[in-house]
């Protein structure tokens, strides 16, 4: 079976203040972290041997997966191709590589058997996309053959709104042509270079499940109302709720989470050991770990508040 790396260096910056105690990866979605799922989810399909990249509060990942992964520190932020170039011992064998701030849900076995058929150094998994300028976009022949990938391209560059879904399926020879010890891209970097000098040996396909950035608030968001409308449970058990305080729209309490008597809460998230006071007001707030809201403050839509703080 295959191998797998999970990119999980990056800062989260669009994500603070959440993730300034947190690295954007163990940002949990519904209660759960989201490398937890993405974990899970390769796990799941057989494959057992994964890497992840630390960079920003690694400590949290390592905490929680133990020795159950291969870890690669990063000093420096080295980009998505630069990342995977410091693993190249571990990864000798056909590999995936997955973006840590994206939740999925696809089958791996059919890019696995397409990029076989195919002969390919390197497979793209893509996705249709409503804004083409934040991804990197990817036409094919009708073989699957990459024959054109602009990075986020500007407005008026625009050719297709097919694009870079964050999954690859890569022969340990791309490997080869990462320059070792610098920062850089898959999308700025390598895929245009394979392309010139392999070509027809760089393929796409279609992730044919479900994919959503989780980098922005309003995309945060967004991936634990899906998966609330997919059947998962916002509330956890282990949360408490007075029997006079309301919970309107769709709500994400973690473990530990305490809503006083006539609290309201419409739209939220709240993290793991939030205590929200008597009569409190939040609607559509995103709370860190452990936050404390007052009795009778009212948050509304738009608030982020980091872990700890306390708001009176």
């Amino acid at each position: 079976m295959i191998k797998a790396m999970i990119l999980a260096a990056g800062e989260g910056t669009r994500l603070r203040p959440l993730t300034l105690t947190l690295p954007k990866p163990m940002v949990p979605v519904a209660n759960t972290p989201l490398l937890v799922r993405t974990v899970e989810l390769l796990r799941s399909q057989g494959v057992q041997e994964l890497a992840v990249n630390l960079y920003h509060k690694p400590e949290a990942i390592r905490a929680h997966f133990g020795t159950s992964l291969t870890y690669s520190d990063e000093a420096e932020l080295l980009g998505t191709a630069g990342g995977v170039k410091r693993l190249e011992g571990f990864l000798d064998t056909t590999f995936a590589v997955l973006y840590g701030d994206n939740l999925y849900d696809f089958a791996l076995e059919p890019l696995v058997r397409f990029h076989r058929e195919s002969g390919a150094l390197a497979t793209i998994a893509t996705f249709e996309t409503p804004n083409p300028t934040a991804c990197g976009l990817v036409v094919t022949d009708a073989a699957g053959r990459v024959t054109r990938f602009q990075e986020k391209p500007r407005a008026e560059e625009v050719f297709t709104n097919t694009a870079n879904a964050g999954v690859y399926l890569l022969e340990p020879e791309v490997l080869a042509s990462i320059p070792p010890g610098v920062a850089c891209d898959f999308g700025r970097d390598i895929f245009p270079a394979l392309l010139e000098r392999f070509p027809g040996r760089v393929v796409a396909l279609p992730l044919g499940g479900y994919l959503r950035d989780t980098g922005t608030p309003e995309n945060y968001r967004q991936a634990n109302w899906d998966l609330l409308t997919r059947g998962e449970r916002g509330v956890h058990p282990g949360a408490e709720v007075a029997a006079t305080a309301r919970l309107e729209g769709r709500n994400v309490l973690g473990t530990g989470c305490q809503i006083a008597a006539g609290a309201c809460l419409e739209d939220c998230i709240l993290w793991e050991g939030c205590q929200i006071g008597e009569g409190a007001q939040l609607r559509g707030a995103i709370l860190g770990r452990g936050v404390v809201v007052g009795a009778g403050v009212v948050l509304t839509a738009g608030a982020i508040v980091g872990e700890g703080e306390i708001i009176r």
